[in-house]
């Protein structure tokens, strides 16, 4: 088993420095005193020689899966014919309507750019043509960049025309906008080259359909993998910061899991979205009197915005399966500076490896300083 930080040379100072002088006294078989001119000189080339050892260390070590980064970590990803995901494009439905009933059909070109901010740009997939007669046409939109940062706009947020056309007198999106994607980061690419070995199989092992589920999209953060009956095959996703998958990504991982080459013949696969489980948290929380200088600050590490409270909600969401567990709410906030949680809800609870835990509503009452 390999150390937590494997070092392959010495990259201590002193002990590389305690070398370097016995090294030079052995050869000139003489005693360097600190006064020496050249043992100063050893002295000021050690930063040097430590950063070289260092930058050695640091290669060697990129060749292993655990520590590469970057390009290294893609090179090792090669060996395993499993490539980084590229970002990808958010979509979304736009509805275009009319400012009147128009005799001849109406087309709103292929291209047609619609903002949400002024920043952001989302274009039409296709030609939509509004017959004669109708005023709305409705039509596939995406993000004219890949990133993350295109998700989430809620419907009726995209609606300011970037392109005005004749007789449109607005547009809005029908549904929120999803499936962008920043390039796959280190740590979800490393795991994924984990399990590369078990895509070699075409049996059906549980790792072969993780692994295959994962390639569908950046955002796909667990994957469960379950045979609820036999020749039944339940896979269910969970993405990023516990969003429910939509129904194009799912549809995407059925398409992939799906192929000749991927699943066993006789296998039935299902992809569904995971179940949601409830939960409501209410506590009160006291800070101890001789940290009263430190109030506002606790109270904000715990209940503002991305403290204790929301730290826990996303941990809780952010695995298939995962046991309601208010022990770790209470670890977060005593971490944060609280004295004593008194938490009435939510309470241990196991919940199926399909499920995630999604939080309700949330009461925090502060008691004050005790």
């Amino acid at each position: 088993m390999l150390a937590d930080d494997i070092q392959f040379i010495e990259v201590d100072s002193k002990a590389i420095y305690d070398k370097l002088i016995s090294d030079f006294e052995n050869a000139l078989g003489e005693t360097l005193y600190p006064g020496d001119e050249r043992r100063i000189f050893l002295l000021q080339e050690l930063p040097v020689i430590v950063g070289l050892k260092n930058d050695i260390n640091e290669s060697a070590k990129q060749n292993f899966l655990r520590y590469a980064t970057g390009n290294k970590l893609d090179v090792l990803g090669e060996f395993y014919n499993a490539l980084r995901l590229p970002a990808q494009k958010a979509t979304t439905t736009l509805r275009f309507t009319l400012s009147s009933v128009q005799p001849t059909n109406i087309t709103i070109p292929r291209g047609t750019r619609v903002t949400p901010d002024g920043l952001l740009y989302f274009a039409t997939t296709e030609d939509l043509i509004i017959p004669a007669g109708q005023t709305t046409g409705d039509v596939t939109a995406e993000s004219t960049e890949a990133g993350a940062k295109y998700n989430d706009f809620a419907p009726g947020q995209i609606k300011n025309i970037v392109d005005p056309l004749p007789y449109v007198a607005s547009v809005t999106n029908l549904d929120s906008s999803s499936g962008g994607a920043d390039v796959e980061d280190d740590d979800s690419y490393r795991e994924r080259i984990r399990l590369a070995p078990e895509s070699f199989s075409v049996a059906g092992p549980e790792g072969a359909y993780i692994y295959w589920a994962k390639t569908a999209d950046v955002n796909i953060i667990d994957v469960s993998v379950t045979s609820p009956s036999p020749g039944v095959v339940k896979i269910v996703p969970l993405m990023a910061n516990g969003k429910i998958p939509s129904q194009v990504i799912l549809d995407k991982i059925s398409a992939i899991v799906s192929s000749k080459d991927k699943r066993p013949l006789t296998d039935d696969v299902q992809v569904t979205a995971p179940a949601e489980v409830s939960y409501n948290i209410e506590l009160t929380y006291y800070i101890a009197t001789e940290r009263q200088t430190e109030e506002n600050a606790i109270r904000n590490a715990i209940e503002g915005l991305g403290g204790a409270v929301d730290q826990y909600k996303l941990w809780q969401a952010g695995k298939l399966g995962r046991a309601i567990n208010p022990d770790y709410l209470r670890q977060l906030m005593l971490n944060a500076g609280a004295f004593r949680i008194d938490i009435t809800t939510p309470v241990y609870t196991e919940i199926n490896a399909d499920e995630v835990a999604i939080a309700g509503t949330v009461t925090i009452n502060y008691g004050g300083l005790i």
